[in-house]
């Protein structure tokens, strides 16, 4: 390439060209993670932001700071409240309701492996048409109520059943590459809790004078799809 390219748009490369058959889970974050191993290894390889990467014989070498910044955007800490995975606006009639234990698939692209987000720990909106509708969250550790099974009853609860069509979740369990939940986070500070509301808030309401998505997610999205940072939007797959 001419020009650094963002790690996203370097996955979406190779699966475009066909250069991996097996993305796993997390083709985004493999990339990041192979590239900075890459790099703490001798590789000439720089960084001119955050993300992005580059040949030296295209881009000035970056200082130290740098590389440590990007293990760390990339690092999956389950001690550190953020979140690590989202998705906007799931197709409620979609989605089979009908066992006690269904799935909720997402995947970050079409040749990345689906992840079953029904245990996600989090925080979850109901929509009707473009108004949010109903605000809730969902904690595996305190019993069965996991994503699934609290949009479950909100599906088959007479009081609400005819006043949504969509979810969205925003959640603090992240994916590891085999496509698995990782622990939720036990603590945070508040600095951690500050961005977790504010990347909710943006994303979810999407108020016209905002620019960028926010602390918790520092760096603009090239696309509808992603977060440029540790946090990924996943999109359904319908079974």
């Amino acid at each position: 390439a001419t020009e650094p390219l963002h790690y996203r748009e370097i996955s979406d490369i190779i699966a475009a060209e066909g250069l991996r058959e097996d993305m796993g889970a997390t083709p985004d974050k493999s990339v990041a993670s192979t590239l900075s191993l890459m790099r703490r290894n001798g590789e000439k390889i720089d960084v001119p932001r955050r993300g992005y990467y580059v040949l030296p014989t295209i881009a000035d070498q970056r200082a130290k700071e740098v590389e440590e910044e990007e293990a760390e955007a990339v690092a999956q800490d389950p001690g550190k409240l953020a979140v690590g995975a989202y998705g906007l606006y799931w197709a409620r009639n979609m989605v089979n309701w009908e066992p006690s234990n269904g799935q909720l698939l997402g995947q970050q692209n079409d040749r990345a492996i689906p992840v079953n987000f029904a245990d996600q720990d989090g925080i979850y909106l109901l929509h009707s048409w473009n108004e949010i509708a109903y605000v809730g969250q969902t904690l595996t550790k305190r019993g069965p109520t996991g994503l699934y099974n609290r949009l479950r009853s909100h599906h088959r609860d007479p009081r609400k059943t005819d006043r949504w069509d969509s979810f969205s979740w925003f959640g603090f369990r992240g994916v590891n590459d085999s496509g698995e939940l990782s622990p939720s986070p036990q603590s945070g500070t508040l600095a951690d809790v500050i961005d977790v509301i504010e990347v909710m808030f943006i994303e979810s309401i999407m108020p016209r004078l905002n620019m960028r998505p926010g602390e918790g997610a520092r760096e603009l999205r090239e696309s509808g799809l992603y977060f440029q940072s540790a946090q990924v939007r996943y999109v359904p797959v319908y079974r």
